[in-house]
C-alpha cells in the first residue's frame, strides 16, 4: 500500500509527480475537487451522490511510432450522440428536436449506458419535485421511442420487473 501523499498517482508516477485531482473539506463542512490537467465531461446528480466523469484536458492524440504497427481497433461511435451542454441530440449525424423532459431522460440513460434504472430512480434524478405516478416514465419512454424511430427505439430496453436500461448498438 502506498503512502497517503501519493494517493491518486499512478503506480508508475514520481512522488514530485502530483495527483490529477486533489479533494479537501472546507471549514464550512462543503467538499472541494481540484482537478490539475484534467476537465469534467459530465456530471450527475442523483439523491445522496454526485458522479463526475473525468478525462484528460484536450490534447493532441498520439502518433503511431511506425506505419508498421497495426492500428488498433477502436469501437464505433455511438449513433446516439448527446451534447447536454447545447441540449441536442444527433441520431447518425441527424439532428432531432427533442421536448425537454425527453431530452433530460435520454441524456440519461445514454450517459449511463447498460445500467438498469426504476422507474422511481428515474424519477428522483430527472424530475425530483414532480408528484407524479412514476408511471409517467413509461409515457416519455413510448414517446421517445416514437421520436428515436424504428431503427432505434430497441436502443431503451425495458427491463421487466425493474425499469428501462439504454443499450448502445455494438
Amino acid at each position: 500500500m502506498r503512502p497517503e501523499s501519493e494517493f491518486g498517482l499512478p503506480a508508475d508516477a514520481a512522488p514530485d509527480d502530483g495527483p490529477p485531482l486533489a479533494v479537501d473539506r472546507l471549514p464550512d463542512g462543503k467538499w472541494q475537487l481540484t482537478l490539475h490537467d484534467l476537465e469534467p465531461v459530465s456530471v450527475h446528480r442523483l439523491p445522496d451522490e454526485v458522479h463526475i466523469i473525468l478525462a484528460p484536458a484536450c490534447e493532441e492524440p498520439p502518433h503511431p511510432a511506425s506505419a508498421q504497427a497495426p492500428a488498433p481497433t477502436a469501437t464505433p461511435p455511438d449513433p446516439i450522440q448527446i451534447d447536454t451542454a447545447a441540449r441536442t441530440v444527433s441520431i447518425e449525424g441527424r439532428q432531432i428536436s427533442l421536448p425537454r423532459l425527453e431530452f433530460d431522460l435520454l441524456a440519461h440513460l445514454v450517459l449511463h449506458p447498460q445500467r438498469a434504472f426504476t422507474r422511481q430512480q428515474l424519477m428522483d434524478a430527472l424530475w425530483p419535485t414532480c408528484q407524479s405516478s412514476a408511471r409517467t416514465v413509461d409515457v416519455h419512454i413510448a414517446r421517445l421511442r416514437r421520436r428515436l424511430g424504428p431503427g432505434r427505439r430497441d436502443s431503451i430496453s425495458t427491463v421487466f420487473g425493474i425499469g428501462y436500461k439504454y443499450l448502445p448498438t455494438p
